[in-house]
């Protein structure tokens, strides 16, 4: 213990090892428009601050890869609540009735090998989604959570 007093004392009495001014970095108090220059820069920093052009350069390749990833689907694990599962005209029927009553919650009718099913919601987990079954419950018995790959979440301010 005492070598580590020791050599700590050391460093912190030596001069050369800390910084003189006590301040990480000494800040530049010019303003902008004295920039116009090549040699104007602040006092203790070797970059120059030049205006000037930024050109990218992409291969077509590389466009084409980045508009067709932004137009394939990303769906999601998350959860949906489903309300029914049976026949076709039920299915359709139930779903409107439901896009009118709760306009703000997404609906999705699937067919599953014999019978069609009406899930809702898009939630990213669990405990929303028991939410909404508690939510709904009382309009459609007999509902339940299911995991299932789900539609991202829109972002404000965007249109889908």
């Amino acid at each position: 213990m005492r070598y580590l007093s020791f050599i700590l004392l050391l460093f912190l009495s030596k001069p050369g090892l800390t910084q003189q001014n006590g301040r990480l970095f000494t800040p530049w108090t010019g303003h902008a428009d004295s920039l116009k220059a090549a040699d104007a820069r602040p006092q203790g920093h070797d970059s120059v601050l030049v205006p000037g052009k930024v050109t990218l350069a992409e291969s077509a390749q590389i466009k084409a890869l980045m508009a067709d990833y932004g137009s394939h689907r990303k769906p999601l694990d998350g959860y949906r609540v489903q309300i029914f599962l049976g026949d076709r005209s039920q299915a359709e029927t139930l779903r409107r009735t439901f896009l009118v009553q709760h306009p703000d919650i997404p609906a999705y009718l699937s067919y599953l090998a014999p019978n069609f099913r009406v899930r809702v919601g898009d939630l990213r987990d669990r405990v929303e989604a028991e939410n909404l079954r508690e939510t709904l419950r009382g309009e459609f018995p007999g509902l339940y959570v299911v995991p299932d790959q789900i539609e991202p979440p829109r972002l404000p301010g965007t249109a889908q």
